[in-house]
């Protein structure tokens, strides 16, 4: 049996990994087990030090459920064996913290296409899970990032650098 981490997010991008691995399943006599994974980023202590600990984690679990709600209805149809699992902390260090609790054997993982210098400057949570973990990464990108992520990091920077220039 195939075990499968899916980090899950609630975005259409996170559903296409778990869509991608339905399909899997469809086209192949292997049997999988899926993992989906959401990890709550931890809240300001600003914030923590007036709100009680036990709303903070009513919160979070609020929030992760309904992250997951779409991801689980979609393997629930489609019977695919799976199970939730909610981390909170940095979103990298979780999924691949979550990996090796598992025992996941690959990491699925759905992202926007973007080039290179977007993803340098705002940072890839893939990109840090691939460098953070020996696990094969699949990553599923179907759609393209807005306009504004495409050309308006690239222009900014190359303003900013004429900028630079002509002082």
């Amino acid at each position: 049996m195939l075990n499968i981490l899916i980090p899950v997010d609630g975005s259409r991008n996170a559903l296409r990994a778990v869509e991608y691995v339905i399909q899997y399943r469809a086209m192949h006599d292997e049997l999988i087990n899926v993992k989906l994974a959401n990890i709550q980023p931890r809240l300001s202590k600003y914030i923590t030090r007036f709100v009680p600990s036990g709303n903070v984690r009513a919160l979070q679990q609020e929030r992760a459920e309904q992250a997951l709600q779409g991801a689980v209805e979609m393997l629930t149809k489609a019977g695919v064996e799976h199970s939730v699992h909610i981390n909170k902390g940095d979103a990298a260090e979780g999924i691949v913290a979550c990996a090796r609790e598992t025992a996941a054997q690959k990491i699925v993982m759905g992202t926007t296409r973007k080039n290179a210098l977007s993803r340098f400057f705002e940072g890839s949570v893939v990109s840090k899970v691939m460098a953070q973990t020996d696990l094969p990464v699949e990553v599923i990108a179907k759609e393209s990032g807005s306009k504004l992520e495409r050309f308006g990091i690239p222009v900014g920077v190359g303003l900013a650098f004429l900028w630079l220039a002509i002082e």
